[in-house]
């Protein structure tokens, strides 16, 4: 195996037929001005033990799912003794794009918008952004008309990866409510594979905000309730 990139949350390694193992790790991001876990953070603010292990099981299990839904995504298979997942090359967008989807007013939207709404507000309709992943200039975010002129992604191909995001992140939302879990905000990353849009990257709780009874619960915590 070859190591090509040390990343915050997982390692990655290209292997000789041509695909990628992702190890995950026991870090955390966050805020480096607060020292805070944050699914919305690009600084690495810690380690704790087994995250690295729930956000594999959490991936594995919720690309199985949209395996049977019929999306296109990166994934292969999991290892969940050593926490590795298998993965098929993609091409990324520009630098890589993280697209979120927010239901509810908190983190970095209230530190933006505090002036219109404050933490926990419902928002009247599920709120869709993309950032772009440059941890020097801390994931600014961009419009569809940005990411046009920047020739990162056309008008057709925005609309689409919107219209994706959003189903994606309603069948993630739901089969958490089915568990009496609340999802606030999350995030998520395509590429091209096979030359086709795929998601990418994984989906954990590292990615997501969720309240249980009105209270963030924590990534170990919420790997529990995915079985």
């Amino acid at each position: 195996m070859e190591l090509v990139k040390t990343g915050k949350t997982k390692d990655v390694y290209k292997l000789p037929d041509g695909n990628y193992l992702l190890k995950f790790k026991d870090t955390v991001t966050g805020s480096s001005a607060t020292g805070e876990s944050d699914p919305g953070g690009n600084k690495v603010v810690g380690s704790v033990d087994g995250v690295g292990s729930a956000a594999l099981k959490m991936s594995a299990y919720y690309f199985e799912l949209f395996k049977k839904k019929k999306i296109n995504t990166h994934y292969i298979s999991a290892d969940l003794t050593k926490n590795e997942m298998l993965v098929r090359p993609a091409v990324f967008f520009g630098n890589g794009l993280e697209f979120v989807v927010r239901y509810k007013a908190t983190g970095s939207f209230v530190r933006r918008f505090g002036s219109f709404c404050k933490e926990g507000d419902v928002l009247s309709n599920p709120v869709f952004e993309v950032t772009l992943k440059d941890d020097e200039r801390e994931d600014p975010p961009v419009t569809g008309e940005i990411l046009a002129a920047l020739k990162i992604l056309t008008p057709a191909l925005y609309n689409k990866i919107r219209k994706e995001t959003l189903k994606i992140c309603d069948i993630v939302r739901n089969d958490l409510k089915k568990r009496s879990l609340e999802l606030i905000d999350i995030k998520i990353e395509f590429g091209m594979v096979n030359g086709r849009l795929a998601l990418i990257d994984e989906v954990s709780a590292g990615n997501m905000r969720v309240y249980k009874n009105g209270k963030k619960i924590d990534y170990i915590t919420l790997s529990k309730h995915i079985k």
